[in-house]
């Protein structure tokens, strides 16, 4: 099923045409009152299943009908790639180094998820004078033509830089396993992200579990704690089961949803692509119905993003 669908008939029938916007129409052939979500993912600590997760969670966006794309902000340890099988040539550092232009860096995959790889990039964000920060900005911006939703891949544990993108985006998905430690670990970023001035909306994904009801006593467990003693509402977003196919198919450098996409866990991580889907299509739809000026955007996103690094 086309998730984004009911947003091209609404849109065809603002601009009073007969043909539904295709895939590589521009902004302004959709109205320019859409806009891209951006969607950080994060995590307490790694070896949670972060970057699997961003992954999986693109191809299955990608199949309900969406134009993904994946910034791997993990500067810790940049993987994306890696669980892709792909051998990016160019990457965030240069477009800051004004080497390449911003279509030059973008990794096309055969899982119809556009990937943009960091290298150093990310880094070098904090150290831009405010006249590079304006231009690279500017070429970012362009990303809006391409792509419906952008997720970030954002480093394990509590780093400016992971704080500024959770800052800056739409939402983030926290995800977390059922581990003790990676429980503190996910509930102490929570707490961190909450504690800073900007209110922020997350998302909590509960992976690797062995069932329903765990799944279910593990979010609850967050969702309560974060409600008590942080004030602060954390919603569940979903939990992907432990399967074995996702190890196997990290060893074969390919995707679980695309090399088993009847798997439990593909299954899972199908079910909260719906509920992101839906919500973008949701967002959107309001904007084109209200005739509101565009929402932030991309650009806007790293706008703030300089603004919270030089703080």
């Amino acid at each position: 099923m086309d998730q984004a669908e009911s947003l091209r008939q609404l849109v065809r029938s603002k601009r009073g045409s007969k043909q539904a916007p295709k895939e590589e129409d521009t902004r302004e052939d959709y109205g320019h009152y859409t806009t891209t979500k951006v969607i950080t993912v994060a995590s307490g600590k790694g070896g949670v299943g972060k970057s699997n997760f961003t992954v999986n969670l693109a191809i299955e966006l990608s199949k309900m009908g969406n134009r993904v794309m994946i910034l791997d902000a993990d500067l810790g340890l940049a993987n994306v790639d890696i669980i892709m099988g792909i051998n990016p040539k160019f990457n965030l550092t240069h477009l800051i180094k004004e080497e390449k232009d911003i279509k030059d860096i973008i990794t096309e995959t055969e899982y119809g998820v556009k990937l943009i790889a960091s290298g150093s990039g990310v880094k070098e964000l904090v150290n831009m004078s405010n006249q590079q920060r304006e231009k690279f900005i500017l070429k970012l911006s362009e990303i809006e033509d391409m792509v419906d939703i952008l997720l970030i891949d954002t480093g394990a544990g509590i780093s400016k830089n992971t704080l500024s993108f959770i800052y800056a985006a739409d939402y983030t998905i926290v995800i977390t396993t059922p581990e003790p430690t990676a429980l503190m670990d996910a509930y102490g970023l929570i707490k961190v992200a909450s504690s800073g001035k900007k209110s922020v909306a997350l998302k909590l994904v509960v992976n690797m579990v062995s069932s329903k009801d765990e799944a279910k006593e593990i979010a609850s467990r967050v969702i309560l704690l974060s409600r008590r003693f942080l004030n602060i509402f954390v919603e569940s977003y979903g939990y992907i089961y432990r399967d074995r196919s996702v190890l196997n198919s990290v060893m074969a450098q390919k995707p679980f949803a695309a090399m088993f996409p009847d798997s439990r866990a593909t299954a899972c991580v199908r079910e909260i692509a719906k509920k992101v889907s839906a919500r973008f299509v949701k967002e959107n739809e309001k904007l084109i119905e209200q005739e509101t000026p565009e929402a932030t955007g991309i650009g806007g996103v790293f706008k703030k993003v300089f603004d919270l690094f030089t703080k």
